[in-house]
């Protein structure tokens, strides 16, 4: 059998329902047997696009995941973290025992939240001319252009807003990370789109769990502070601190 390993934690954590437990020197890991055959990597190679079959492993994870959650403070394993034997989970925790405290020590009472943000295309596309004052210059010299100039200023103008968007994106994010960090005092990471594979920025923060109320509150003004530029925030979670337990 393999062990598949949902989070670590400290000794004497709540154990959770379809889960067990293996303690090394004051700390818990929580692990679930699988078959070697079916946990094995040409198996998960092969299904690595069976979008029903990844479902049913992520929303068994996440489920175990939530119920360690509410018994405290863990650091969260990604799906699939998979350990040969119990003797070689023992041997992980004996010799990464000081950086799990740390860690531990460091996510203590606190839970991650995502600042999901989006564009909408019209009302972005307008506002990039008030942000971006060579767009305005260029769209004015299109208007009183002739057809023939006016064409080749059509283009350049395509590729200046490709341009202008990305870098205008980047600064809405980093404003809104600096308004994060300003407010809350926090932990915050920054995602781009880049980093996401072509996804909308987001920005994953680590807060106390008695502070979801101000995030909220942050959340509703930066959302009318952005509203004109068609920029809306999602906030999302709470979520096991993946981000920050590295």
């Amino acid at each position: 059998m393999i062990l598949s390993v949902y989070a670590i934690a400290r000794a004497g954590h709540p154990l959770p329902a379809d889960a067990e437990a293996l303690d090394r020197g004051g700390l818990t890991a929580f692990f679930a047997p699988r078959d070697d055959v079916e946990c094995s990597q040409p198996v998960i190679d092969a299904r690595s696009k069976d979008v029903e079959w990844l479902g049913r492993i992520g929303y068994r994870h996440q489920n175990v995941m939530a119920s360690l959650m509410r018994g405290g403070t863990i650091i969260p394993l990604r799906a699939f973290t998979l350990f040969k034997s119990h003797a070689t989970l023992k041997h992980h925790l004996e010799e990464n025992k000081e950086q799990f405290e740390k860690i531990l020590e460091r996510v203590d009472g606190k839970q991650e939240w995502t600042l999901r943000i989006s564009l909408d295309p019209e009302r972005w596309r307008d506002a990039l001319s008030k942000r971006v004052e060579s767009l305005a210059v260029l769209e004015a010299e299109m208007a009183g252009a002739a057809p023939g100039k006016a064409f080749l200023l059509g283009k350049k103008l395509d590729e200046e807003r490709k341009r202008a968007s990305r870098e205008a994106e980047q600064q809405v994010t980093a404003e809104i990370e600096q308004a994060v960090l300003e407010t809350l005092a926090c932990e915050a990471v920054a995602e781009s789109r880049e980093r996401r594979d072509g996804a909308f920025p987001q920005i994953n923060v680590l807060i106390p769990r008695d502070e979801e109320a101000r995030l909220q509150e942050l959340r509703e003004a930066l959302a009318r502070r952005y509203d004109d530029e068609g920029v809306t925030l999602a906030l999302t979670g709470p979520w096991p601190p993946y981000t920050f337990a590295r």
